[in-house]
């Protein structure tokens, strides 16, 4: 009998010590203590992130909240998982619901997305939960008093071409543009294709276009690939490699020199879209007589840094 009371007292110490070890641990700037992505190690952002953990523990929201941020700004190669919930108000989610986020038909159960790192991507601001979208696609998985407030498509029904792959803007496919425009507020539904610069819902085939309009602003700006009376050399020749046209993802789309006339003619809508080396550089180094020529300097655009590679391929 005290045999059997020494051995429990000693188990419930030895858990007490443990317990207590993690309580004590000091906060790391990657989740689960792994080290700083190589590449990535000595750019100033990251370097800066020691000095934002002193007296921090691993427990402390705080602490989850940088390994957050060291994640979306590309310092870690993985987000502190169970740190964000999909409800803002802190209710259980329903974990069989379906996140239709682009990387498979049938999208992935609420349960299965908690752990994609994609998931856990800042939309517009770093380092908080509220702005990932786990939590913005909280209305997929029955969180109270969160709704979907914009659709892709004007008609609100799915694109007509949902694998069709947009290599110039995001990146993603169809079916991944619709699950990025189902996590915006209302008012960045209506801001985002002018901050782009480009139409998707067009490219993407959707229901509900307002042709006349579409019409009209032709009449007033329609973006050329090949500028200062440049022209397209050979409109079959394939162009891109992997990814994006600068390189910036994996696991791209092969694109031809017509396709990316074509895109910049009739889906790009400003003059900050026509001129965005991130969209065509390579395509008018490559396809056009005269080269990049009159292009702006290089914009490297936040959205198109964190949406490349996103939803392209099924892959964890």
């Amino acid at each position: 009998m005290m045999k059997s009371f020494c051995s429990f007292a000693l188990a419930a110490l030895s858990l007490a010590t443990i317990a207590n070890a993690q309580m004590n641990e000091l906060c790391t700037i990657c989740a689960k203590g792994v080290d700083m992505l190589e590449a990535r190690k000595n750019a100033p952002i990251c370097k800066d992130l020691p000095f934002r953990t002193n007296g921090m523990f691993a427990t402390d929201y705080d602490c989850k909240d940088i390994q957050l941020e060291a994640y979306q700004v590309g310092c870690c190669p993985a987000p502190p998982f169970n740190h964000c919930e999909y409800c803002a108000d802190g209710s259980d989610s329903n974990p069989d619901g379906i996140v239709p986020n682009g990387q498979f038909v049938d999208g992935q159960s609420c349960f299965d997305y908690s752990y994609q790192n994609q998931g856990f991507i800042g939309m517009f601001e770093d380092g908080t939960c509220e702005d990932t979208f786990l939590q913005r696609a909280g209305h997929y998985c029955g969180c109270p008093d969160q709704v979907q407030e914009c659709t892709l498509c004007p008609d609100g029904f799915p694109p007509g071409n949902p694998g069709k792959g947009d290599d110039w803007v995001t990146g993603s496919n169809c079916r991944g543009i619709e699950f990025l425009f189902s996590l915006f507020k209302e008012d960045e539904c209506e801001s985002f294709p002018l901050d782009v610069g480009a139409d998707l819902a067009i490219f993407c085939g959707c229901g509900g276009l307002n042709q006349e309009l579409i019409e009209k602003h032709a009449e007033t700006f329609q973006c050329e690939l090949c500028r200062n009376n440049g022209f397209v050399t050979d409109m079959d020749r394939v162009y891109t490699s992997k990814g994006l046209s600068d390189g910036l993802s994996e696991g791209g789309f092969t694109k031809t020199c017509g396709q990316a006339d074509e895109f910049a003619r009739d889906i790009i809508k400003t003059p900050y879209g026509c001129n965005n080396n991130d969209y065509f550089g390579l395509a008018r180094e490559v396809c056009c007589s005269n080269g990049n020529s009159g292009g702006a300097g290089r914009v490297v655009s936040r959205l198109v840094l964190f949406l490349a590679g996103l939803l392209v391929v099924a892959f964890v």
